[in-house]
């Protein structure tokens, strides 16, 4: 990995130690407030079609165990993202389905990281994005202890869902650089080669663009539709990401 990956890395992880424990288990990059997310987390609109919207919870997981069923081919995705361990619990419901998964407006961070991998066909609506920051890894607890250990009296334990998660990467065949995991002490992720664009020190989550997706998701037909309006990554979208401190994977790609 060059010099501008391992630097992209650092960042990462100084972003997430001093935003606090939090921002390990919860992400919002693009689009409107979780709160607005809320209303219908999931629902069966057809015998083929399950809709998933909204912050990834306790709820939401509740609401798929409860209302999917098994007929469902196509699942409708929209969410920031929220709790990994609660995103894991909700793939296993996917998992060697062969599942075409739709994103319509945004799936972020632990929606991104658990469901997409699992997907036998994914479709990127225009104007939709994929943003991730990374799961919960070794490398990232270990530089995150302080702040791990002041969360002790709520419950959240994250070695345990970081075992979980490598349990759910090695049961789906999941590319480590999908979910820019490292090893405790690296401060790098191995498996990414490429170049990043409108990448700078403020970054602190990464569009995935259509090249990324391809690579890290091998197992997947991936079609992101094309804007016909020419906006999808117009100028102005562009300095929407930007402020947000968003970055394009442009060149990156899993190895």
């Amino acid at each position: 990995m060059n010099d501008l990956g391992r630097l992209m890395i650092v960042n990462h992880t100084e972003w997430l130690a001093c935003t606090g424990l939090l921002a390990l288990i919860i992400f919002a990059a693009v689009g409107p407030a979780a709160a607005n997310e809320r209303s219908g987390p999931c629902r069966q609109l057809t015998p083929s079609t399950f809709v998933i919207s909204g912050l990834i919870d306790a709820d939401l997981a509740t609401c798929v165990e409860r209302a999917l069923v098994p007929t469902t081919t196509e699942l409708v995705l929209t969410s920031r993202g929220g709790s990994a361990g609660e995103a894991m619990r909700i793939a296993e419901r996917f998992e060697r389905r062969g599942l075409t998964m739709r994103v319509v407006g945004e799936c972020n961070s632990s929606c991104a990281n658990y469901l997409l991998p699992l997907a036998r066909r994914l479709i990127v609506e225009p104007g939709a994005v994929i943003v991730i920051h990374g799961g919960i890894d070794p490398s990232l607890i270990s530089r995150t202890q302080a702040a791990a250990n002041g969360m002790a009296d709520s419950g959240v334990d994250l070695e345990a869902i970081a075992a979980q998660q490598r349990a759910f990467m090695n049961r789906n065949g999941i590319n480590p650089g999908w979910l820019l995991y490292r090893e405790a002490g690296s401060t790098a992720v191995e498996r990414l080669d490429g170049a990043w664009a409108d990448f700078d020190a403020n970054t602190k989550a990464w569009l995935v663009e259509e090249t990324m997706a391809r690579s890290c998701l091998p197992n997947t037909i991936v079609e992101y539709q094309i804007d016909r309006r020419g906006e999808w990554l117009g100028e102005s979208r562009r300095r929407a990401l930007r402020r947000q401190n968003v970055a394009r994977s442009n060149t990156v790609v899993c190895n």
